[in-house]
């Protein structure tokens, strides 16, 4: 089982978002494997998972499913449409 997709899709938004983050302080690692969150930040100890999508992007089902087994085991994962919208997850203002 592979865990890079063959030709990921990146949302517009993904690499100003990681650059924010970046700058910030936060540790960040682009994920390519089939219905993963697409970043993976490591911030003050933590490790918190961002789904980026478009202003009106949505969750396939494949990321709905992950979503719910984290939110069951109390893991950090969010979906994120902005800077300011990530910087919030690490709990700083943008």
């Amino acid at each position: 089982m592979s865990l890079r997709r063959v030709n990921p899709v990146r949302d517009r938004n993904e690499k100003p978002i990681a650059q924010a983050l970046q700058q910030a302080g936060a540790i960040v690692w682009r994920l390519s494997a089939a219905d993963l969150p697409d970043l993976l930040v490591g911030w003050q100890g933590r490790l918190i998972l961002l789904e980026v999508k478009s202003a009106k992007g949505k969750l396939e089902p494949g990321q709905e499913r992950f979503h719910a087994t984290a939110r069951a085991l109390n893991l950090p994962c969010y979906v994120v449409r902005s800077v300011a919208e990530a910087l919030e997850c690490l709990g700083i203002g943008a």
